[in-house]
């Protein structure tokens, strides 16, 4: 008999690890669901997330101000697409990803003359 306990799932995703201090604060659920107009912008952009104790690579791919709040939370996904959160912005924990100059100039179209 295995005396390990099998890991949690939630709805065939693996458990988020435990909280450790330094991580990403979870947005709590009444700031999630506050009622009247929000400032959403959905986008793609690559981020690095304390989750866990550790930092991971990541895709941001909303920013919601709820209505009547002073702090914006973030969509987060990481690990493969299996594992993300809703979780209150902050730039000591989730740091987005810099953009080389060559990149950005490679993503849009080239006129005439350049």
């Amino acid at each position: 008999m295995s005396t390990t306990s099998p890991s949690r799932q939630y709805y065939g995703r693996p458990a988020r690890p435990g909280r450790q201090p330094g991580d990403a604060e979870p947005a709590p659920p009444a700031l999630l669901e506050a009622s009247g107009p929000c400032q959403e912008d959905r986008t793609w952009r690559a981020v690095h997330i304390r989750v866990g104790g550790e930092w991971r690579t990541g895709i941001l791919t909303v920013w919601r101000r709820p209505a009547r709040s002073r702090v914006w939370v973030a969509h987060v996904r990481w690990g493969e697409d299996l594992a993300w959160g809703w979780f209150i912005y902050d730039r000591a924990t989730i740091r987005q990803v810099p953009v080389p100059p060559d990149a950005q100039a490679a993503g849009r179209p080239q006129r005439r003359g350049e």
